[in-house]
């Protein structure tokens, strides 16, 4: 099974085809606020599935890394936006029943590739998008990762600002894998860090990810910056988090990816 979902899904011409037959669909993932005061103010990622050609969903890692290679990225961030945009405000439409059901002012977060943040068409588009659509740009999170801030950090800078501009918000995800994860704090303007599951799945057993991950919280507040904790798998790793002063938390011991279009798949 494994190895027909990796034939289906990592070529050019599969993923243009899916692209053409819309066979793609959303999910979402809940990231819950830890400290007090803060009760309420849910965020949700969004997250894409592509739709084989028997209905079944293939993960993203089938197929991420061969759109990252094609140059497809670009065109998929888009299909999640617009997807995103244009079933919040259509009633008519199953999102719409996502959006009255779920949506109700809360943060919801949107994973940007390199190629789309340097991509001034793409940044072009997005404004416009933010724009012309009645979704509060205060309500919108764009994430990027440390390897794409690392790139071209002047064009990740210009990025973040035009959008920011707006209203926008920004995370870094995977925040502590790099040699140069501290300086990004001071370098670019970003309102969240997502720190590393690396760091946040051993942080009870193992005292130096609890200490880096201390570290990075301190170093967060001290800029303002609110800390999310990705793969949080149990109660003692939210409790230590807690504990910590992490922001938020995210993983499967809080919620498990969500469908959020129901759909039947285009063959």
């Amino acid at each position: 099974m494994q190895q027909n979902l990796c034939q289906e899904s990592t070529s050019r011409q599969a993923l243009q085809t899916a692209l053409i037959e819309d066979r793609f669909c959303l999910y979402f993932q809940p990231i819950f606020p830890l400290l007090q005061g803060d009760e309420g103010h849910v965020h949700k990622e969004i997250l894409i599935r592509m739709v084989g050609q028997d209905g079944r969903i293939i993960p993203p890692n089938y197929f991420l890394p061969c759109a990252e290679e094609s140059g497809l990225m670009p065109s998929i961030d888009r299909w999640v936006l617009e997807s995103f945009f244009n079933g919040i405000y259509h009633p008519s439409k199953c999102m719409g029943c996502w959006a009255r059901d779920y949506y109700c002012g809360c943060i919801i977060a949107f994973n940007l590739s390199g190629s789309s943040v340097n991509d001034d068409s793409f940044l072009d588009f997005l404004e416009n998008a933010v724009i012309n659509h009645p979704v509060p740009p205060s309500s919108l999170v764009f994430e990027i990762t440390e390897t794409v801030a690392l790139i071209n950090i002047d064009k990740t800078r210009q990025f973040i600002q035009r959008l920011q501009n707006l209203g926008c918000q920004f995370a870094l995800d995977d925040f502590g894998t790099g040699m140069s994860s501290l300086a990004y704090l001071k370098e670019l303007p970003l309102d969240f860090v997502k720190i590393d599951g690396m760091f946040v799945r051993d942080v009870v057993q193992n005292p130096i990810s609890e200490a880096i991950v201390s570290a990075i919280v301190q170093m967060a507040k001290a800029k303002q910056i609110k800390t999310i904790a990705e793969y949080v798998e149990n109660v003692a790793i939210l409790e230590r988090l807690q504990a910590l002063g992490v922001d938020y938390a995210q993983g499967f011991y809080l919620g498990k990816p969500t469908p959020i279009l129901k759909r039947t798949p285009i063959f």
